[in-house]
């Protein structure tokens, strides 16, 4: 397919395929086949310069466009890289507030992640002449329906004169995996195990205050805490305050025991996180349930599980922690 549209285009393309070995759910990689093409086809078409360009620009008269996949934690990401001209944020801008999308005051504070988002809006585009290639009635916003159709997203970073990246996140399977359930605050979460590095119980004692953040020293690794309580914002006390353990605390003891507190201690790429829980419950293998569409912009939580008394607990996104770290809030 790349090898039609360059020679249809006039362009000299190199495909490069990384991460062949990735593995993925078998019905994710059957639905994820045309949004893929779309976005290799969309970036020999609107990313890449011809070679009169990008010898203009001093640039090597051979575009590269890559196709990368890997896994992080219980997701894969699959990425379309092309090193072309990059997207003009002002031209989207300028669509968009045409089609009044934004208004001209919003504009000028958007961030670029913001701004880049506008391109999945449907009909959208910044394509001067409509091409057989270009104008094949398929947006963008398809893509990012079948993507989110599957419990993904797509992100995008693009950098004028360099290139653009499409970054699409899946989960790993549908619907099962393997979860730790934790109790917080009287309430039942899974953490996905694929995201835990360890679970400890350290002594109050142990936790000391960085710039206003509760940390603790593991084996020589400093790992800032979040409150699981303040974190979901639950109607128990919070375990952590500003300055380490919460005075307040005592788990129906004596006031003014400490107790130990329990730690999940969570990891990405090389980050790791530490979320304070009021006990493991344990592992168990959960289905995941979507959260619907009405819930789809919370981001906190990859969808929830029935357990086997009939209630049900949430499944947590674990990157939402790394925003909580400094927080201590819940981040929708």
């Amino acid at each position: 397919m790349v090898r039609d549209v360059a020679r249809e285009l006039g362009k000299s393309v190199h495909l490069v395929v990384r991460g062949e070995e990735t593995e993925l759910d078998r019905t994710v990689v059957d639905e994820i086949g045309d949004p893929i093409m779309h976005l290799v086809r969309n970036a020999v078409d609107h990313g890449l310069e011809s070679e009169a360009e990008r010898k203009a620009k001093g640039k090597p008269p051979v575009g590269t466009v890559e196709l990368v996949a890997y896994p992080s934690g219980n997701n894969v990401y699959i990425e379309v890289r092309d090193d072309g001209r990059g997207i003009d944020r002002d031209k989207v801008l300028k669509k968009a507030i045409e089609r009044g999308l934004v208004r001209p005051e919003e504009a000028r504070e958007m961030r670029d992640g913001a701004v880049y988002q506008l391109l999945f809006h449907p009909g959208f585009s910044t394509a001067d002449v409509v091409t057989d290639i270009s104008g094949r009635g398929v947006g963008l916003d398809v893509v990012k329906n079948k993507i989110e159709s599957l419990g993904g997203r797509v992100a995008v970073f693009s950098k004028p004169g360099e290139g653009t990246i499409f970054r699409i996140q899946l989960p790993l399977t549908l619907s099962i995996l393997f979860a730790m359930l934790v109790d917080i605050g009287g309430e039942t979460y899974a953490l996905p195990i694929a995201d835990l590095l360890e679970t400890i119980a350290v002594p109050p004692e142990s936790v000391r205050t960085v710039h206003l953040q509760p940390v603790i020293d593991l084996r020589g690794t400093i790992i800032p805490l979040v409150d699981g309580r303040s974190f979901f914002r639950t109607t128990a006390p919070p375990r952590l305050g500003t300055h380490g353990v919460h005075p307040k605390v005592t788990d129906g003891k004596e006031a003014g025991e400490p107790t130990a507190l329990y730690v999940a201690v969570i990891k990405k790429n090389e980050r790791h996180v530490g979320l304070v829980v009021d006990r493991f419950i344990g592992q168990q293998e959960i289905v995941l349930k979507s959260l619907g569409a009405y819930l789809k912009r919370i981001t906190t939580f990859l969808g929830a599980t029935i357990l086997g008394d009939g209630r049900v607990a949430l499944v947590v996104e674990p990157s939402a922690f790394f925003e909580g770290a400094s927080k201590g809030t819940l981040v929708v």
